[in-house]
Parts: structure tokens; sequence; C-alpha cells
């Protein structure tokens, strides 16, 4: 077999040049498993070939490591020009040394004096393979993941004044670090720099790859003229297609390809997956990126780096509201979205911008639900009656036969339970959000889990951290005790599960099953079973001896936020942003009953402590208490003025604590629906709560990056 060294074209022996090129055809051949190379590399087997020559798995004999030989055709030693551009790659990766780049050594000669380097072997795929294989869509997290690790690398060689040039999936190896992937960028081939002063001709554009070479290299401008800004041309490119599946553009020839890169508006990635709108500055990045002109482009791999640190979601509420900074980047304002996908970076400092605006241009209805929230607590039967009305009356389809919310309230002499309930102390340990708390079944320990991807434990009488747990690599999302406290569970962000052995924190095991961010863990009663739930729709259900996935329960059409099993453990009880609650059988994993009636995202789901009740929090600043016996609705409690984030209830069920974006914790009598006391303190979302095992103690975390403990009785009114 031959192959042409511009095109990488196969023909027969029989041909001596390529029909397109009209250049000299290169005999690829074969090095035999067992040779041994200058005495110190014994040839495994050929990992791949091309043009220019040919790849090689070897041992290194001394060393004791597997390397990558690449070897130049010897048909192509006498070639002066591209001899030049494998001494370039291989001066390059000796000069570049960074972990997103491919490690490399000097540059030898064989015994036959054919030329040829040693590079770090990494025993992945490139990332074109890696995208063919991944699930669909593919996860915006791990796109944003590898276009940093990419970039990162690309800095390292930019700083040596070098430009790639031919940034494309085909050259990203992939290499596994634990649980994750990284990103090498390897075949510097055709690098430019300052003193390579050549231009390349029009007959000579197959060296670009045509689905990501920048307009000025369609241009045909100088290399010595190139910098970094092509390479993020590139880059942007393969980042369009993480995010899509698709190329930016698609092309049948040379002609039709420059013309699109040169002239042609690239779309949006939100425009062939609208989902991705929900993330803030996505859009915008991948836009500049893609710019025509280099000067629209970020000027450089720093300016980069920092724009995807600030990509974030927005939850529902926050999408109904024009940030100033997306409203410049993109020019419009950001679509309501009601589903989230997963969560990837801090996102106080956006909250808070969201929180100020909404403050400023909606005082007026500040003001009516302020009153409201005081109103609704103190109103008698008819009151109550009224709100429950209007809210049965405004869903779609409801029928004078379906069940309103609550029924009117008793007048029952006042409840005078957490009266006095007050901050106990403040938790300061976490750098970002807090999205999880737990106590422990003896309530001496508190599990919070963050943005931060830490797990810290907390000794609660002391008010001090005892243990920092690491592991995860993005966002806990999730914590959750065994009932004996031995076992500790925690959800995250970069898709796993992980259990932890207590009081310690040992990790004893990761669960890996989702291709999906990781919302929501729970553990059975009897501590034989782990639930978990992920914006990948699906609830898997583990083992927890063995790790071993038992079963997938599928029903819900959008991301599951919340799983929690019932007091017996016999079912278990799911919330999505689909805007429904489901009932599983544990056992057969059969669905049971779907919850309808709320108009928003379910997020927090809860069981009332003899598993009667089912409680559901919403966006739609509701929460619902359902009969689980027979799905009827007992009451809607209303006081909040934004999306619910957590339910909690007190272990005597009398008592449910709910938490809010808000920034506020309600506490609430589960028989009358009447709202007890609100809790004020926190400056941030207040995204969960928990009670401590004996009722006295409640937990929140905030994305004030702090963990607040509440006393909640302790004397009269």
């Amino acid at each position: 077999m031959k192959l042409c060294p511009h095109c990488d074209s196969g023909y027969s022996d029989v041909h001596t040049t390529c029909p397109l090129h009209g250049v000299l055809l290169n005999e690829i051949r074969d090095l035999k498993p067992g040779m041994l190379i200058r005495n110190t590399y014994r040839i495994v087997r050929k990992l791949g070939e091309g043009g220019m020559g040919a790849v090689y798995l070897a041992d290194h004999t001394l060393m004791d490591e597997q390397r990558a030989l690449k070897f130049l055709s010897p048909l192509l030693t006498a070639n002066e020009a591209f001899t030049a551009r494998f001494r370039r790659e291989a001066r390059t990766l000796h000069q570049v040394r960074h972990p997103n780049v491919i490690d490399s050594g000097d540059l030898e000669r064989a015994e036959d004096d054919t030329l040829f380097f040693a590079m770090e072997f990494v025993d992945g795929p490139d990332l074109r393979s890696f995208l063919d294989h991944a699930p669909r869509p593919f996860d915006v997290q791990l796109a944003l993941e590898l276009t940093r690790g990419i970039a990162l690398g690309l800095g390292a060689a930019h700083a040596k004044g070098m430009v790639h040039r031919d940034i494309k999936p085909e050259n990203i190896l992939m290499a596994r670090e634990g649980d994750g992937w990284v990103p090498k960028i390897a075949d510097f081939g055709i690098v430019a720099t300052k003193e390579t002063g050549i231009t390349r001709p029009r007959t000579a554009g197959t060296l670009l790859t045509m689905a990501y070479a920048a307009p000025e290299q369609w241009q045909g401008m100088k290399a010595a003229e190139l910098d970094g800004r092509t390479d993020l041309y590139a880059l942007g490119g393969v980042f369009f297609e993480m995010l899509t599946g698709q190329t930016v553009f698609a092309g049948e020839s040379y002609e039709d390809w420059a013309e699109q890169h040169k002239n042609a508006t690239p779309r949006p990635p939100s425009a062939l997956r609208p989902e991705l709108a929900s993330w803030q500055g996505l859009d915008s990045i991948v836009l500049r990126l893609l710019a025509k002109n280099r000067d629209g482009r970020p000027r450089d791999v720093v300016e980069l780096i920092g724009l995807l640190d600030a990509v974030r979601y927005l939850t529902p509420s926050q999408r109904r509201v024009t940030l100033p900074e997306d409203a410049a980047l993109e020019g419009k304002q950001q679509p309501a979205v009601k589903r989230p996908p997963p969560e990837f970076k801090p996102r106080a400092e956006l909250f808070s911008q969201v929180a100020t605006k909404s403050s400023n241009s909606n005082k007026k209805t500040t003001r009516i639900l302020q009153v409201l929230a005081f109103l609704v607590p103190l109103a008698l039967g008819v009151g109550t009656a009224w709100y429950e009305a209007r809210d049965h009356a405004a869903r779609p389809g409801a029928s004078a036969a379906e069940p309103a919310a609550s029924t009117a309230q008793p007048q029952t002499p006042p409840v005078v339970r957490f009266q006095n309930a007050s901050l106990l102390r403040t938790l300061r340990g976490h750098t970002s959000e807090v999205f999880a708390v737990a106590f422990s079944p003896d309530g001496s320990t508190l599990a919070s889990g963050a943005a931060d991807a830490e797990i810290k434990l907390w000794n609660v009488t002391a008010g001090r951290l005892s243990h920092t747990l690491t592991g995860h690599n993005n966002a806990v999302e999730s914590v959750a005790f065994s009932r004996d406290g031995h076992v500790l569970a925690s959800g995250s962000f970069d898709n796993t599960i992980k259990l932890w052995k207590m009081p310690g924190g040992q990790l004893l095991r990761t669960l890996q099953g989702h291709t999906g961010s990781v919302y929501t863990v729970a553990l059975s009663p009897d501590g034989r079973t782990l639930a978990s739930g992920s914006d990948d729709k699906n609830i898997l259900l583990w083992d927890v001896a063995t790790g071993e996935l038992l079963r997938t329960l599928k029903g819900h059409t959008s991301q599951v936020s919340t799983v929690v099993f019932s007091p017996d453990g016999r079912t278990l009880a799911s919330g999505s942003l689909d805007k429904t609650a489901k009932l599983w059988e544990v056992a057969s994993g059969e669905l049971l009953r779907t919850f309808e009636g709320h108009t928003d995202a379910v997020d927090p789901v809860a069981f009332s402590p003899d598993g009667r009740i089912l409680a559901s929090g919403s966006g739609d600043k509701t929460i619902r208490l359902w009969d689980v016996a027979t799905g009827e609705v007992l009451r809607t409690l209303i006081g909040h003025s934004d999306f619910i984030c957590a339910l909690a209830f007190g272990p005597d069920g009398r008592s449910l604590a709910s938490s809010s974006q808000d920034r506020t914790i309600k506490l609430w009598d589960v028989a009358t629906g009447q709202m007890l006391r609100t809790l004020k303190g926190h400056t941030d979302f207040v995204f969960t709560v928990a009670f401590a095992p004996d009722g006295a103690t409640l937990a929140s975390g905030s994305g004030d990056n702090t963990v607040r403990l509440w006393r909640l009785e302790g004397g009269p009114p």
C-alpha cells in the first residue's frame, strides 16, 4: 500500500504518484513486533500510519515503560520540506512541557537512518473516536472541561511563540486520569513560528483541515503573521462540535469550505440544541471564538479561560431576567428555558445580580408578595379556600371534580411552636455554594456538600470542622447518611456517586453509571440499596455492599432532581423538572403513581415519618402535600416568593421545613398548613435544609457559602 503525503489517501502499489496532487507516493514499510530500535525500543505493534510515516507502540527496555515511536517515511527523508516539518514537530513537542500536550523525547535516527522520535503513549482514543462513541447529547460540563484543557495546552505552546495551525479532534488524544479524562494535544507537524516565513499556496490547501481552519488561513496569511487566535478559532469549531454533534459549516468542496469560513455567519450552538440557551455565556464564547476577524476573538488563552470559568447555568426563575453581561455579549435577552441542565460553576455572583435586578425593577410586586406572605398564614377558612380555589382554577384542564388544594383551616388556638427559633451558629469553611446538608443518625455530625467539590464533616456540638472529604472533581449536589451512620453517600456533577466510611471518611467505592450530573442520592432504611437521580432522566438503584447496578427506573422526561425512600423502604419517590413527582415500587421498579398539579419544575420531595404524606416543592412557589395512598392533594402551602429548593419533615411529622431562592426558611404546621415561622439570615439562595434527629436543631446551606444551625425549641414565645 502507498499513501499520499499531502492528503493521506491510500493507493495500490501500481501507482507511483498521487492522482490529485501529483506528488510521489510513499510506500509504508511495517516494522515487525520484537524488532529492537537503537538497542532501546522494542516494537510491540503498529498504532497507525499516514502519508508522512507511521507510529508504533514500543517498550523502553531500560525504563520499563511504553512509548509511542513516530517514524518519518524513508522515502521522505531526502525531501527537505517534509524533513523540516518532522523536525519541527519533534522540536516543538520537546520544548512545550505541559500536562495537556503530548510529552516527547529527542529526535533520533534508526539503524537505517530513518528519523524518529519517542512520545508519551496515551492508551486512549483520540477526541474524534471519543465523540463518536459518547452518549448524545454530549455532556456540557465535560465539553467545557475538555475545551479548557485543550486551551491550557495551546497556551503553553503560544507562550513559546508557536501556533499549532491544525487543531482538530483527530489531533487530541484522550488520557484516562482517575475517573476523568485529560485531553492532550498531538501532531505539531505544521506548527508556525515567527521564524517560519512561508506562505501556503492554494494548491497546498489540503494541509489545512477544512472543517476547522481559520479565515486568515484560507486567505493565505503568512505563517509568521499567524498568532494564537488562529488556534482559538479551530478550538471554537471543536467546542461547537462537542456541544452539537455537528461541524460549524458543511462544505462539499474546497471552494465551498473557504467561502463559508470567510463569509458565512456561524449559528449559536443553542440553535441546534435549545437547552444550551440555559447556560449563561455559552453561545457567546463559541461565537467569539468563531469570529471572522481575529480581533473579535479572545485575545489569548488567559482571556478564554476566564470566559470558560464564568459559564454557569440559569435556574428557571433567573431565565426570566435579562442579565446585563448577557445582554452585552448576546445582544438579546436570555430565553426563558424551563429545564436547566447540570450546574458547572459557582453561582453566588450570578444569583446576587439576578436578585438585585429583580428587586430594583419589581419593587411593587415584591411589596405585594410581602403583604401576602404575612396575610396568608393568618387567614382563616375563607382566605385559604380562596387562594387554593384560585390555584386550582389557574391550572390548565382543572375540573370541578379534581381535588382543590387545602380545605379551610380550622379555627384553632394559635400554634406557638418555633416562636423563639433563633440562629445558633454559622459554620464557615466552604469556598462556594453549599448545595446539601445531612445529619448523622445520632445528630453528632453534620455533612455538607458544595460547589467547591468538597464534603465537610462538622462536629455539631462544638460547631467546628472535623474532616474534609475530597475525591469528587466537581460540585457535590447531594449527601445522605445510612440509618446506622456507617456510610455516607454523595452525588456530584462529575457524574459519579461515592460511598464513604464513617466516621473517618475513607472512600469505600465510586459508582459510575449515569451519563449526566448526579443531582440526588438516597440510602434505603436498611442501608442495602442506594438510589440516585440525574439529568440523564434516569433513576438508578445500586447494591451498596457490592456497587452493582440493580435496575434503572425510566419514566421522567427531564432531569431527576430528588429521590427519597419511604420510611419502610418499599417505595421510592422522585421529583423532576418535568413538573411531576412519581412513586415507584423498589422491589420491582414498577411505576405506581404520578403526582401531577404543579405548574413548574418539581425540585424537592419528602416523605412524612409515617410514610402517609408526600411533600413536593416547585418552581411555581408552592408546596403540595399529597396523600400517598390515593394521590390526592391534601393541601397547598403558599408563602414563599420564589423557587422552592428543599423540604424536610420534622422527626415527629408535625412540622415541615422549606427553603427557597427567596433566601428564607419557613416552618409549617403539617396538620393545618399554617406557616409557623420564617427564618432569615442567609444572604443568598437557601438550597438545602435538614432536621437534626431530635428535632431541636435545623441545618441550612446557602449560596452565601455558609451552613447555619438554627435552634428551634427552648422556651415560651
